[in-house]
């Protein structure tokens, strides 16, 4: 097992808003760990959001991030039958909840058990459980509407694309801890549960450095703007089971023996390492009221053998 981290820089510059509250400090960062000769590897991804004088920070009206060219998902993978409807999951979960459970806790629950392709692409649990890809963890800066930080939990699912031209998307929940106390006396925030898609294209920028644009959800939800100020999601390796079967022995024209071999396949190919032995990582904060930035982030290429 190795490990590619990035240890003491926590990604991005200073961002200056032209505005009273001060400066809007963005960061983000990428890991990948558990890297496996077979190509498999966990994404870390992490991020942070907030005003250098505690004051409200200026609300984002886009950001995107662009990954190494190369790392792209496998077409075995893009496949319907493998979209999490995540929204009509949440529902459900809604309705069979026990009241004194929490909600995250219901809905790993539902979806423990093997990883297998679902066979009936109807049975929502079996699709969410196989389309499961990661989770995380978020604390939202929603004043004025709410002075703390709201904690929640982030459950990731593979999702169908939601926005023309894309390839796929990751589809997320946001699930309000109800252990904090902002959560647990406020039934707005403990009844909500945002899902969101974040829709990837295949985009390469010319320089050759960059293939997919991933588009981050901007914008008020339930009406109310909101700030990431920190978050952390993992991804780890997802895999799909592959058959392939050969004929090693005919007879009469027709197959009297076969031969099955079985391999993992990992959803996301193997990104491409340049000259200078790094990739890059780039993301994007545009604001209405402030100069946009672009940040970019650099690690060394992943070590596969």
């Amino acid at each position: 097992m190795r490990k590619i981290g990035i240890a003491a820089v926590m990604l991005g510059t200073l961002c200056v808003v032209a505005v009273a509250q001060g400066r809007v400090v963005q960061q983000f960062n990428f890991t990948l760990k558990n890297i496996r000769s077979d190509g498999r590897y966990t994404v870390v991804f992490e991020s942070r959001s907030f005003d250098d004088q505690g004051a409200i920070p200026a609300p984002l009206n886009e950001n995107t991030i662009r990954i190494p060219k190369g790392a792209v998902i496998r077409k075995e993978f893009l496949n319907k039958r493998y979209y999490c409807p995540l929204k009509k999951l949440v529902d459900q979960i809604r309705l069979e909840k026990p009241r004194a459970t929490r909600f995250v806790d219901f809905l790993n629950k539902k979806l423990k058990g093997k990883k297998t392709p679902p066979t009936n692409p109807k049975n929502i649990i079996s699709v969410c459980r196989f389309s499961r890809i990661g989770s995380g963890e978020v604390a939202v800066d929603a004043r004025p509407f709410a002075d703390p930080l709201i904690p929640a939990n982030i459950e990731i699912f593979l999702g169908k694309p939601t926005a023309p031209g894309a390839v796929a998307s990751f589809v997320a929940v946001g699930i309000p801890d109800e252990r904090a106390a902002i959560v647990r006396d406020n039934p707005t925030i403990r009844e909500t549960y945002p899902v969101v898609n974040v829709n990837f294209f295949n985009q390469p920028t010319p320089d050759g450095k960059y293939g997919y644009k991933v588009v981050l959800p901007v914008g008020p939800i339930n009406g109310i703007n909101i700030s990431v100020e920190r978050l952390k999601v993992t991804m780890p390796a997802f895999t799909l089971a592959k058959k392939k079967v050969t004929c090693v022995k005919k007879k009469g024209g027709k197959c009297r023996k076969r031969k099955v071999k079985k391999t993992n396949i990992f959803m996301w190919t193997k990104p491409d390492c340049p000259p200078s032995g790094k990739i890059s990582f780039e993301a994007f904060y545009g604001y209405a009221d402030a100069p946009d930035e672009t940040k970019t982030i650099e690690i060394p290429c992943p070590k596969f053998e």
